[in-house]
């Protein structure tokens, strides 16, 4: 193995093949044992990143490496040099948050805790701000948007999908015209001392076909979407049980399989069970268990 040579442009810990090296700025290391991966771990105030350097990846945003006859040339590079990241700084009564927004990432950074999410594409506009406590990143990409809301009292982010995202003087809206379940659903947030809660829901159902059906319902089932499991059960049904019946019925529902359309496999209270569904037009008229097998 030939010797690796490492530099770097600013302050940081070098952890490879059990031992730790430590960096100053403009500083370099030479490492003599064989290692396929080193991981780095910048020090200081800087903002950027640990990462870990690939020995078979020549090319990162990171780092750049040479391979010469009788050596190993790494060079870190300098954070801004290899990623823009632009810095938000919001502050609520005694509570500070900084937004770090990158090509592919937000960080939500707090006095005591640090949140980062990833996203699959580049967003082409976006916005920050905060409603009270909880801190929020509006990103728009080609067809849809997306809001990531930050809670800064307990280090809680949650993301919100939707065609369309409206903001509020305390919360927002997502707008959805289409998906597998629903032709349409809005749904509206707002934020008190609590933190981020929902208001109104608003669904259309779509026709979905036979074999849809009861999976949707057992998910609506298993997620325990109170609001929307009546959806699923013909008008005979309804007139049975409510969606509180239901709930009760499956209990905590930790998995489930569907065998067929008609026919699903679940772990309800850490029981075997095998539920078989009767439908009609569309609906669930009536549904039956193995419990008394």
């Amino acid at each position: 193995m030939k010797p690796i040579i490492v530099y770097t442009p600013y302050a940081c810990l070098l952890k490879c093949a059990g031992q730790e090296l430590e960096l100053d700025e403009n500083e370099h290391a030479i490492i003599e044992d064989n290692v396929d991966k080193i991981d780095v771990y910048p020090v200081g105030k800087t903002k950027k990143y640990s990462f870990s350097i690939d020995l078979h990846e020549k090319t990162s945003k990171f780092y750049s490496i040479i391979d010469k006859a009788d050596k190993i040339l790494i060079f870190l590079l300098d954070g801004l040099l290899s990623e823009n990241v632009d810095i938000y700084h919001i502050k609520y009564n005694n509570k500070k948050c900084d937004i770090e927004l990158s090509q592919d990432s937000v960080t939500f950074i707090s006095d005591s805790h640090k949140k980062q999410i990833f996203f699959s594409e580049t967003p082409h506009a976006f916005k920050c701000g905060n409603f009270s406590h909880i801190c929020y990143t509006l990103l728009t990409f080609k067809d849809s948007q997306m809001l990531i809301a930050y809670n800064v009292k307990n280090n809680n982010a949650k993301q919100f999908s939707g065609e369309s995202i409206t903001l509020a003087n305390n919360g927002f809206t997502v707008q959805s015209s289409k998906n597998s379940t629903y032709e349409n659903a809005t749904q509206e947030y707002y934020v008190d001392q609590e933190g981020l809660k929902s208001k109104t829901k608003t669904f259309v159902l779509s026709n979905l076909p036979e074999e849809l059906v009861s999976y949707q319902f057992m998910q609506s089932v298993k997620d325990g979407d109170k609001e929307h499991i009546e959806d699923f059960l013909s008008d005979n049904l309804k007139k049975q049980v409510s969606a509180e019946n239901i709930q009760q019925y499956f209990g905590k529902l930790s998995y489930f399989y569907m065998i067929d359309n008609k026919t699903c496999f679940a772990l309800s209270n850490g029981e075997n069970i095998l539920y078989e569904f009767i439908i009609k037009n569309g609906k669930i008229d009536e549904i039956i268990d193995n419990k008394n097998d």
